[in-house]
């Protein structure tokens, strides 16, 4: 593998809000700082200002324990079971008195009381050592008195006031809202989910933004000519916004440490991470073959136009893969047929390496074809 990133320059980093998404940026964070990429600024919404707290002062490992561990019980008051159902809007088996209960005890205090986020950001983030490192950090609020963005940069912050800041940036609606320092806030992620703009006005040049997939506003930048600007986002489920379990958190953290590794070194795949070595024309001779022996042990023909110009047009819809070259077409047929066989999907791949996986569940020569393209092949083949 290549390394697609220049290490001797620093980078800026730009960490999205998400709730208990966050796990995938420190996952992210995990794969870029593996590969020697050092930071000179850093940003966060939300959840996305607290993991930005662990990067100014290189505490990745403390970070990685940290939400192998967190729960509910750290973030929020209320019952966890009635909490984790609802999050994921999973509404089986639930204790309807006691889901009422806690329903209306929660309007009643007018949202869900964090103060055990705020005990919780006491202990693990070190507020002197913060505000001491030489990496710039830029946490982003949104003010309910005057419905503005407000940034703030850690390093001219009184004492005491960053725990508020990143308290004032996590205000999601759900949550009791309360004045901090006389003033009213909001989740950061309803003026900018991303927070890349406030990177690039204070001369940043080389940003690489994570994305948790939250809803909110990706307010849009305008980015000066000389400025460059990465963006990586999950392709997989990372979970609700409150689902603060740790088994989650483990698999978001496994998925953003190799989508990190997709983008630092130019991985193929849409989901699965492929280490290219297949040229077009490689794959396109695999994959006329594969068609050829299929089409024979299923009592098939097709001439080569054929599997040109009907075969493979609808293999490239049925992958999601129209107007792209052979190359990628093969790799999304490889990808269903990888997905629906259960093979793992978080390890990187040659194409030697995954594709012999591949046909030991589906051998062409045994008339054998992924379910997810199954239908399509055969009803336009007249099978």
């Amino acid at each position: 593998m290549q390394l697609q990133f220049d290490i001797s320059k620093q980078y800026a980093l730009a960490l999205a809000g998400g709730g208990a998404r966050g796990a995938y940026e420190v996952g992210v964070w995990n794969a870029l700082a593996q590969a020697g990429l050092r930071f000179n600024a850093v940003s966060g919404t939300s959840i996305g200002a607290m993991n930005a707290a662990f990067v100014t002062t290189n505490e990745l490992e403390k970070a990685r324990k940290i939400w192998l561990n967190l729960t509910y019980s750290e973030v929020m008051e209320g019952d966890p079971v009635i909490i984790n159902k609802l999050s994921k809007k999973d509404f089986s088996n639930l204790d309807l008195k006691k889901t009422l209960d806690f329903v209306i005890q929660t309007i009643k205090s007018k949202g869900l009381d964090i103060t055990p986020m705020r005990e919780t950001m006491r202990k693990v983030i070190d507020e002197k050592a913060v505000k001491a490192s030489p990496i710039d950090y830029y946490i982003v609020t949104c003010s309910i008195d005057d419905l503005k963005e407000i940034e703030v940069r850690a390093k001219d912050l009184e004492d005491g006031e960053l725990y508020d800041m990143l308290l004032a940036s996590a205000y999601l609606p759900v949550f009791r809202n309360e004045p901090l320092r006389g003033k009213r806030y909001l989740d950061g992620g309803f003026m900018d989910v991303l927070p890349v703009h406030v990177l690039v006005e204070n001369g940043y040049k080389d940003i690489i933004g994570v994305s948790c997939n939250a809803i909110g506003y990706k307010r849009p930048v305008n980015l000066p000519n000389d400025v460059n600007v990465w963006e990586v986002s999950p392709r997989v489920s990372v979970g609700a916004t409150l689902e603060f379990d740790p088994k989650q958190s483990a698999e978001n953290l496994k998925a953003g440490y190799f989508d990190g590794m997709r983008l630092l070194y130019g991985l193929q795949g849409n989901r699965y991470y492929i280490d290219r070595t297949y040229t077009e024309e490689t794959a396109y001779a695999l994959m006329i073959t594969y068609i050829r022996e299929y089409l024979k042990a299923t009592g098939g023909n097709a001439s080569l136009r054929e599997i040109n110009e009907k075969i493979l047009p609808k293999i490239a819809f049925r992958a999601n893969a129209l107007g792209k070259d052979y190359y990628d077409i093969f790799i999304s047929a490889v990808e269903i047929a990888a997905a629906e066989a259960g093979i793992d999907l978080y390890r990187i791949y040659t194409e030697d390496e995954l594709i012999p996986e591949v046909l030991s569940h589906y051998p062409a020569s045994e008339g054998a074809l992924p379910k997810g393209l199954q239908f399509r092949l055969q009803a336009l083949l007249g099978l």
